[in-house]
């Protein structure tokens, strides 16, 4: 199976749907976005009530796919976001941060999600849960607590971008490419879901040059020298 690249519904001041149409028609090698869905209320609710047809239209028309990350705050909002958008929309992969500091039925709630064949745990700065399906986070793991082999064994999506100066999210850099392709060797190239989460698009283009070019390099050469 190749490698899908894709980026987040944040790339322009905008809806989830405007974002969707600027960066399939401006980005043409990206084959997945992932839908930004940090809680949710009335308006994210309304939102997508009000763009779901288009988002399904362009989906199908752009031969794109939709990964989601889902809420942080609460597990409530977790579960309500999944149900409603996997009645809604043809969602192939769902990033989840671990909820370990939560009461006992959320903690219930949380291992019950587990068991979907589409939910996979990213690694956070604080502290790694391990899964069956996991998201291999490289800001977080560069700034915080460390994956270890069994995390990286079963990762199906990888969150790419620079970090410099101690600060995530910045335009990739060939230092971190270093460092992943260090941790990660040929997987990089392999895992199913590559997602370039670089919220300026000017930066996110810079990026997805200098990640062909490292690509091009290794292939070619076999190393990063």
């Amino acid at each position: 199976m190749s490698q899908l690249l894709g980026t987040t519904s944040w790339v322009i001041p905008g809806t989830y749907y405007e974002n969707v149409e600027y960066i399939t028609r401006k980005f043409r090698n990206f084959e997945f976005i992932e839908l930004l869905v940090y809680t949710w209320d009335d308006d994210t609710y309304r939102l997508f009530e009000q763009e779901k047809e288009h988002l399904r239209k362009i989906a199908l028309e752009r031969q794109i796919k939709y990964t989601v990350h889902l809420p942080t705050d609460n597990i409530t909002n977790v579960l309500n976001a999944f149900k409603y958008l996997e009645m809604n929309l043809d969602i192939v992969n769902y990033v989840l941060h671990p909820f370990e500091d939560c009461t006992e039925k959320d903690k219930k709630l949380f291992r019950a999600l587990l068991s979907h064949p589409k939910i996979s745990i990213e690694n956070l700065k604080e502290r790694v849960f391990n899964h069956l399906r996991t998201v291999f986070d490289v800001g977080h793991h560069i700034l915080g607590a460390k994956v270890e082999n069994s995390f990286i064994d079963n990762i199906v999506e990888i969150h790419m971008m620079g970090v410099i100066e101690g600060k995530d999210h910045q335009k990739l850099d060939l230092e971190t490419l270093d460092k992943v392709y260090q941790i990660l060797s040929g997987r990089l190239f392999t895992v199913e879901y590559l997602c370039f989460e670089i919220f300026d698009e000017d930066e996110l283009e810079q990026s997805l040059e200098l990640w062909e070019e490292f690509k091009d390099k290794i292939y070619n050469t076999g190393s990063i020298e």
